[in-house]
């Protein structure tokens, strides 16, 4: 296994940890050919298609580098409906940083400085899919 599908993951088990903490059931897809890397429920609402990735620490300028493109070498971005959460695992703090799917879409990568914008463990955004 290669050190980034390794990240990746150890991402998605923390993040699958903390979502059963919250009360979610926790769907895996086979493979790892889907747009989304979990699916989870919170009956009697719909799932939740959820896009995991590991973030990464610039300290020079106190930000972080997410992917938000899928494929190592084609580097294409997702389309509507391939999940509605994309969440980022923050190494160095240990928490993970949340985005709905339309405040992503069309971005291959995003910059994220919690001093600036949201503050990581924002696990509330997931009531806002719950619709």
């Amino acid at each position: 296994m290669n050190k980034n599908c390794a990240k990746g993951t150890s991402a998605e088990v923390k993040f699958i940890s903390e979502a059963d903490d919250r009360g979610w059931k926790i769907y895996m897809p086979l493979g790892h050919d889907h747009a989304a890397d979990l699916i989870i429920h919170f009956p009697p609402y719909l799932p939740v298609g959820v896009q995991v990735k590991t973030a990464t620490y610039y300290p020079d300028r106190d930000a972080y580098g997410v992917s938000s493109s899928k494929g190592t070498k084609a580097k294409s971005v997702y389309i509507r409906g391939d999940f509605q959460i994309l969440a980022a695992w923050l190494p160095d703090r240990k928490q993970f940083v949340l985005w709905r799917f339309d405040e992503i879409k069309k971005r291959k990568k995003i910059s994220y400085t919690p001093r600036l914008h949201r503050q990581p463990d924002n696990w509330e955004l997931l009531d806002s899919v719950l619709e």
